[in-house]
């Protein structure tokens, strides 16, 4: 595979601006849970929350780093791949508004319902794009890997719905809160565990001779 420069610049120099402001916007909207520190116990759930968002785009960042140590995504797919890429970005702006606005609570449901499930969509449909550009078994393994993950967070969605359902879609109160948090925690481990296994597969990508 050759390392050559055919991802546009128009792209790669917008998603990086559009990375900045979003983060740094990010870093405003969640500022009152961190701050003061001794704060985060008083404010678990709507942490665990910011920590999830935060570590979506943080990984997700190095990840395209060293993605492009090894090769560039060709031009076809740089308008699908950006697309892609402010689809990513909008969902972690909204975990960060959720889990930062104390008195929006409404929205935390939503990341467990709706917003982990298209995150990994839109990974698998990345990883999509890279197999048709680069057939490579180790891009194979990313997809199929996005794709395992994305049935699974499918699942947790639907176990949240099925529990908010049984309960009479209570929101409030003490089991609402522990229910919340234990949803957070596991989709927390689920993302985890997903970036450990891509990242054991990039080092590999990464050893193979160019």
């Amino acid at each position: 595979m050759e390392k050559r420069l055919e991802y546009p610049e128009f792209f790669k120099l917008g998603i990086t601006i559009i990375y900045a402001i979003v983060i740094a916007s990010s870093i405003d909207a969640s500022k009152t849970i961190f701050i003061p520190f001794y704060s985060i116990p008083a404010n678990l759930l709507n942490a665990t929350i910011v920590f999830y968002g935060y570590f979506i785009i943080i990984t997700g960042w190095i990840e395209y780093y060293f993605h492009m140590q090894k090769f560039q995504d060709i031009k076809k797919s740089g308008l699908g791949r950006f697309v892609i890429d402010i689809g990513i970005l909008f969902l972690f702006y909204y975990i960060i508004i959720a889990g930062s606005n104390e008195s929006a609570d409404y929205l935390i449901p939503d990341v467990y319902l709706f917003v982990t499930p298209l995150i990994f969509l839109l990974l698998t449909l990345k990883d999509m794009y890279r197999v048709g550009n680069y057939p490579n078994e180790n891009l194979l393994k990313y997809r199929n890997l996005s794709r395992n993950f994305l049935f699974v967070s499918i699942i947790i969605s639907l176990s949240y719905l099925a529990e908010t359902y049984a309960t009479g879609f209570q929101s409030f109160g003490a089991f609402a809160f522990y229910r919340d948090l234990i949803f957070a925690f596991l989709i927390l481990t689920l993302l985890v565990i997903y970036r450990i296994m891509r990242w054991h597969e990039i080092k590999k990508l990464l050893q193979l001779p160019e």
